[in-house]
């Protein structure tokens, strides 16, 4: 452990032992002060391993003497990709566009043919200027020939006559076919509930959802928890109650779920994306001999705006659909403990962030001193025309340390929107990247490239994560955060450069020394 870690190491056990002690009362009584609150100390562990990610990722690229400013750009982006490819829609089941309504004929003309409507049924116009939601019964179904302007054939189409109240004639809107319930039962102990329909429907899966459309009291949805096929019926048990204003008046739509892309293709998808930046960067800093600060503020911008455009500048979240499989990827903990306190069960664990973090720690950590493309990383950072000459691809290991960066900020956005579940993208990961440098600063590595350890990335960003829990609990105004981080970064290069000019000086004096004694 070098000297700079040693010393911001001391400074975290200080802040921490300060921040115990000034939050309790009395101040000798420091295992119930609000700082050694379990709950307290899993968020600084969970902020900790966030914010860690991107203060490994920037500590690459400042190696090598660069600097990226795109960080909480990417974070931004990342987060709105991964709630973009992971989008869930429901459509009925059977469920149509329709291309022409005639009020007057009470008909309903459908492109094609539609084998799932016969005489009989019931369904739902929904979309249609001035029939929402009307409830039709279907009298006749007529297959008819279309023609086009010259009178030649231009396909079949589906004509449906309905009984029902349609008020105007219309070219839009959408038709879904409902069906009546068989049989329903509440739950007397718990908040589920079951429903039969008659006949099967080989199509639907657990976590889809049904519509329940009643001719007076409107419609609501519920999700599906598993489906029972057996002799002619079907058998849902639902995730909540049906209400106590349930009846066999109630109609049911069959809603297929369906996820834009699976869970691991998604992140995979980000992290790809993520690459492309980072090598996109490395290219403009090697190739084209743009400088760091203006290739990455560039980036800063383009990412910030293709995230608003992306998603039309709405906040965008995963809502409730990824509650058992990815939300604990961000907020979750594996529990070490667990009490009753006042009639109230609370736990302590290490959240799941804690992790990945030390997973990526340790692939870092080996990458950076235990490589070759480590060392050849290190060296590029000292001297680079000296690197060159050594014989070194000085623009092969600066476009690696920017790919390096981009997917360490990748991973810590999908997190941070994991964990919040929504993106607001005109302030999501806003300054993200000040919190970043500024760990990488405090924890020894030097802006002039070359030195930087990840376990003092580390160490620096639990001292930024802590400084920040200060402001909390000393209730100081959140207006003082940007000028703290920048009085840290200023201390840092301070430091930096007296720790300098103290081993330059010391090295003059023994070379000076080794020299008189090779004279004497």
């Amino acid at each position: 452990m070098s000297i700079k870690t040693l010393g911001i190491f001391g400074l975290l056990l200080a802040l921490s032992i300060f921040m115990a002690i000034m939050t309790s009362n009395p101040w000798y009584d420091v295992l119930n002060g609000t700082f050694l609150q379990p709950n307290n100390i899993e968020n600084l562990l969970r902020r900790t391993s966030m914010y860690g990610l991107l203060g490994i990722g920037v500590a690459f690229v400042i190696i090598t003497g660069g600097i990226d400013l795109s960080i909480g750009s990417i974070v931004c982006l990342a987060g709105c990709l991964l709630a973009l490819f992971l989008q869930v829609n429901y459509q009925a089941a059977d469920d149509y566009s329709v291309s022409k309504i005639k009020a007057e004929e009470k008909s309903i003309l459908l492109i094609g043919k539609v084998p799932a409507f016969g005489v009989g049924d019931r369904i739902r116009l929904s979309g249609a200027r001035r029939a929402k939601n009307a409830l039709l019964n279907i009298s006749e179904v007529e297959q008819v020939q279309l023609e086009n302007t010259q009178g030649q054939a231009a396909g079949s189409a589906t004509m449906l006559t309905v009984e029902g109240d349609i008020s105007r004639d219309d070219d839009s809107g959408r038709i879904a076919k409902v069906y009546p319930v068989s049989d329903f039962k509440k739950s007397t102990e718990s908040s589920a509930s079951e429903l039969v329909l008659d006949g099967a429907f080989p199509k639907l899966r657990p976590r889809d959802q049904l519509t329940l459309v009643h001719p007076q009291q409107g419609q609501k949805q519920i999700e599906i928890v598993t489906v029972k096929s057996e002799k002619g019926s079907t058998t849902l048990h639902l995730q909540r109650d049906l209400g106590s204003d349930f009846s066999k008046e109630w109609l049911v739509i069959p809603q297929l779920r369906h996820q834009r892309m699976p869970v691991p293709l998604a992140i995979l998808s980000v992290i790809g994306i993520a690459v492309l930046l980072g090598l996109i960067h490395g290219l403009l800093v090697t190739r084209v001999r743009l400088q760091p600060f203006v290739v990455t503020l560039c980036g800063l911008l383009i990412y910030r705006g293709a995230s608003r455009w992306l998603v039309s500048d709405q906040p965008v979240g995963f809502g409730n659909e990824f509650t058992d499989t990815l939300s604990p990827l961000g907020s979750g903990k594996w529990v070490l403990h667990q009490w009753s306190n006042h009639g109230h069960t609370e736990t302590f664990g290490i959240p799941y962030p804690l992790f990945i973090l030390v997973f990526v720690a340790i692939a870092a950590a080996i990458f950076l001193n235990m490589t070759i493309w480590g060392r050849y990383l290190l060296a590029l950072g000292r001297n680079e025309e000296a690197a060159r000459y050594s014989g070194i691809n000085t623009a092969r290991i600066t476009a690696i340390a920017y790919v390096i960066c981009t997917v360490a900020a990748a991973m810590g956005g999908m997190l941070f929107a994991i964990d919040s579940n929504s993106v607001s993208p005109s302030s999501f990961g806003n300054f993200f990247e000040l919190y970043a440098i500024a760990a990488a600063v405090l924890g020894g590595c030097s802006l002039r490239g070359g030195e930087g350890t990840v376990l003092g990335v580390i160490i620096g960003t639990a001292v930024m994560q802590i400084l920040n829990n200060l402001i909390l609990l000393m209730k100081i105004s959140d207006e003082l955060e940007f000028a703290i981080i920048g009085l840290v970064i200023l201390i840092g290069v301070i430091s930096d450069e007296l720790i300098r000019r103290f081993a330059a000086r010391r090295r003059a004096i023994l070379e000076a020394k080794l020299n008189r004694t090779v004279s004497a």
